[in-house]
């Protein structure tokens, strides 16, 4: 026999929200947390790819399946009300923290980035489907999660 791991949420089908991150391990569990105990959703379908929706800015192939997946089975099967587009400081898919004249530019680029993508996203998905945008930076504490309006 396998390694059986207790799952109550087998016959739910339903969750509020679902989030788009990079596969970078190093913010794993403070995405995790950022997710379930600021914005308080537990469960939410997650979609993890390196640069997270940074892709989206080629406009190709990447765009159209990404959408298509968010509604065919985020929204349509899921009833996801919300989309979190979560960006984290010293992405990898921007050359690194390197890259950047100063954290305050690094910054800048994520902000115009996440922006950006959210209004090339939003003629692909519903109207009722919420699109937020977040990143995270590196504080002495920690990690610094910063929701953009």
């Amino acid at each position: 026999m396998g390694y059986i791991v207790p799952n109550d949420l087998l016959t739910e089908h339903e969750c509020p929200l679902a989030v788009i991150k990079c596969v970078d391990f190093r913010f794993r569990e403070s995405d995790q947390e950022f997710v379930e105990k600021h914005l308080g959703y537990k469960n939410f379908d997650l979609y993890a790819w390196p640069g997270s929706a940074k892709d989206v800015l080629k406009n190709n192939g990447f765009k159209v399946s990404f959408s298509e997946k968010i509604v065919a089975v985020s929204k349509n099967l899921h009833h996801v009300k919300k989309l979190l587009l979560l960006w984290h400081w010293d992405c990898g898919a921007y050359g690194g923290s390197n890259n950047f004249s100063s954290a305050q530019e690094e910054e800048a680029v994520y902000q115009k980035d996440l922006r950006t993508v959210r209004d090339m996203l939003m003629p692909d998905v519903p109207a009722d489907l919420e699109i937020v945008m977040a990143y995270s930076k590196a504080v002495p504490q920690g990690l610094d999660y910063t929701i953009l309006e």
